[in-house]
């Protein structure tokens, strides 16, 4: 499959940090339009970008023991990404680029795989969140498995602060059955963790 070499990440000098946390909201009313590659680079960008190769590589977000055991994956609808094919992607933070999985359009199994949120279906792409445990457990045991869920809190956040900066809308999910997800996005060794639908919101007054 094809891929996709990410824009590198334009910075605003309008928004600082207290700003994107004041207006930081969950969001489940999207217009139905679609999102820049761009943007959507920034946010796969702010959730576990590189930033350093020093240290055994420096992400946006902190991993115990620099073990990285999050992946993101992107479901992007038809016509969800500008210059982007729908289809699942999955996120290299080394590269920053995405590699296709597959070609389908998947948002319409993945509202039903999340009992039926149907604001998942406006929005331009699905990020999911996941996680090989193992990783951080072969370090830490048992107590890496808290290690793991305490670093996807942070990933998610960070892809909501920078929603607000690129005045998107954006929610984490939670409710979801985790073994239609991983049949969705054709996972093996990732456990789903989060999926965080991002489009333009309907109510723009979020972010002014």
């Amino acid at each position: 499959m094809d891929k996709i070499k990410l824009p590198a990440r334009k910075t605003s000098d309008k928004v600082n940090v207290g700003y994107a946390l004041q207006k930081r909201t969950s969001c489940r009313n999207y217009e139905n339009k679609s999102i820049s590659l761009q943007q959507l680079a920034n946010l796969l960008w702010a959730g576990q970008g590189v930033i350093s190769q020093s240290f055994n590589e420096r992400r946006t977000a902190p991993s115990a023991g620099a073990t990285f055991p999050l992946e993101i994956f992107v479901a992007v609808r038809k016509e969800g990404v500008d210059g982007v094919d729908q289809g699942i992607y999955q996120y290299s933070p080394q590269e920053h680029s995405l590699k296709q999985i597959n070609e389908k359009d998947v948002t319409t199994k993945l509202v039903g795989a999340c009992f039926g949120q149907d604001f998942i279906q406006n929005a331009g792409a699905n990020l999911l969140i996941s996680a090989d445990f193992e990783r951080t457990k072969e370090r830490y045991a048992s107590r890496g498995e808290r290690y793991v869920y305490m670093e996807a809190g942070s990933v998610t956040q960070n892809i909501s602060l920078e929603a607000v900066e690129l005045g998107l809308g954006t929610v984490i999910v939670g409710a979801f059955d985790d073994d239609a997800v991983k049949k969705i996005f054709e996972l093996e060794e990732w456990f789903p963790l989060a999926v965080m639908p991002v489009g333009q919101p309907k109510d723009k007054k979020l972010y002014a």
